[in-house]
């Protein structure tokens, strides 16, 4: 948290400095320009704490802002105040635009399938993991993964190494009783693989770039003899389709498009009191 700080500040902020302002006393707000779903204000919070001003937080992650709402507001001196500025209003500008995005699409899903789930990839920009994933969950959103370490998801890119096909069964079921608390992923292109896997033991088949009409014929066919395998839509899923492989019967969607939402406008003043 302070290594965002110190990336900003250096070693001096000239302009306060030059000015000679940085003793005097003051107030910052924190208030979205428009309606959106908040995250990041316990992180504004914390980080105004840090920097020893007094912060008086009206709203948490997870809650829907109108235009104006007051989120966050700090007293202090102009140095610290000002060290705050830039940081809180990027922490709280990204993270509402990925938590609004996250809730849009899941609004959009649920509008054809009630019960469907999105979840996010962990397809992101490096070091930024731990608050783009707050900001899914403040949209609604969960993890698909948060890394290799926690779910067994199998690829094409796995099998390219086994001789054959009954090398790679003998494994996959060598592997299914190993990590017997673990549900088995495997993505998949067609409906061909999707049976195939289905009837290995998969648990739940990633169905990878297919159109919302082959994820529903795929879903129809596989369930016939495997009525409890999960089903989940990956691969171009954004906001213009994801209510189409909502109503195919995805039980989830999985996709990394929340991570690249537009920023959210907030708007930050600072008056001297």
């Amino acid at each position: 948290m302070m290594d965002m700080i110190r990336e900003d500040i250096g070693l001096i902020d000239m302009t306060t400095v030059g000015l000679e302002i940085g003793h005097l006393q003051g107030k910052i707000t924190f208030a979205p320009k428009r309606a959106l779903v908040l995250c990041g204000a316990e992180l504004v919070e914390e980080i105004c704490l840090k920097m020893n001003l007094q912060v008086k937080r009206f709203k948490s992650s997870g809650d829907k802002l109108e235009a104006d709402e007051l989120i966050l507001e700090a007293y202090g001196d102009a140095e610290h105040l000002h060290y705050v500025w830039k940081v809180c209003q990027n922490i709280l500008e990204y993270s509402c635009g990925i938590a609004t995005k996250t809730h849009e699409m899941l609004t959009l899903a649920r509008a054809e399938n009630p019960h469907v789930e999105l979840l996010t990839t962990r397809k992101i920009f490096p070091r930024t993991k731990e608050l783009a994933l707050k900001a899914i969950y403040a949209g609604g959103g969960a993890h698909h993964r948060l890394g290799l370490y926690d779910s067994v998801l199998i690829f094409k890119q796995h099998r390219v190494f086994f001789e054959n096909d009954a090398a790679f069964e003998a494994q996959f079921l060598k592997m299914k009783r190993k990590f017997l608390e673990k549900k088995i992923i495997v993505e998949v292109e067609n409906c061909e693989e999707a049976l195939y896997f289905a009837n290995l033991g998969a648990d739940i088949l990633q169905c990878e770039k297919m159109t919302p009409e082959q994820l529903q014929n795929c879903i129809y066919e596989v369930r016939k003899s495997s009525p409890a395998v999960l089903f989940s839509a990956t691969g171009g899923v954004g906001e213009k389709n994801i209510a189409e492989y909502a109503k195919a019967g995805a039980d989830f969607i999985v996709t990394s498009s929340p991570y690249h939402a537009k920023p959210a406008e907030i708007r930050v003043v600072i008056e001297r009191v």
